[in-house]
């Protein structure tokens, strides 16, 4: 399939074969939904913690005598039914982690490619080169691509300090690299827009 490749004024400059092995991959619900919930899981910390019984200070005698208070018996401040006491089957720190195999993640960036290409929300740029920063480029590029308003993905490949700081303060706008680009990064976002050897290597890496 033929896909168009804009220049920064959003004109058309060129076009490119896009692979079908990629870009033509069939939408798969349960693959997407086990690599995305395995990518939000790694992102936890897991250290999230409350104090049991060994961990709360005190409790060495008993609180209260055991009649004529009116009250139940006690035989420690560090009981969870005590005030200032511990927490019962509270959370403790642990890896939140999950494990999905290589060919898994493979396929569900395909079917996010494919996804935005079939929602002709997948934009080619022939390249993003900027000599300065200029956060009104990225602005103007953007407003001629009509994605001012919506959340937009930019995947460039040569990791430019001068677009990541032009796009950074832009409500909406993500920087990626072709190298770490993931299927939860594109569907988060309404529009992918990439430079032309970006393509060329995020291709490389689904066909290795």
């Amino acid at each position: 399939m033929k896909w168009n490749v804009l220049n920064k004024e959003g004109q058309e400059s060129s076009s490119v074969e896009l692979r079908d092995d990629i870009y033509q991959a069939e939408l798969n619900d349960g693959l997407l939904h086990s690599v995305i919930k395995a990518y939000r899981a790694n992102k936890r910390q897991g250290t999230h913690a409350t104090k049991t019984r060994s961990l709360v200070s005190g409790g060495g005698r008993k609180p209260f005598k055991q009649k004529g208070t009116g009250g139940a018996r006690q035989g420690s401040s560090r009981s969870p039914l005590m005030e200032g006491g511990a927490v019962s089957h509270g959370p403790q720190p642990r890896s939140h982690s999950l494990r999905t195999n290589k060919k898994a993640r493979k396929q569900a960036l395909r079917v996010a490619l494919s996804d935005k290409l079939k929602n002709n929300a997948l934009f080619l740029i022939d390249n993003f080169d900027m000599t300065s920063y200029k956060t009104k480029e990225v602005v103007f590029l953007l407003s001629k691509l009509g994605l001012s308003d919506k959340k937009t993905l930019i995947v460039n490949h040569d990791n430019s300090d001068f677009l990541f700081r032009s796009a950074r303060n832009i409500k909406d706008v993500f920087i990626s690299n072709p190298s770490i680009l993931n299927a939860m990064d594109i569907l988060n976002s309404k529009a992918l827009v990439m430079s032309k050897e970006s393509l060329s290597l995020i291709e490389k890496r689904l066909v290795s």
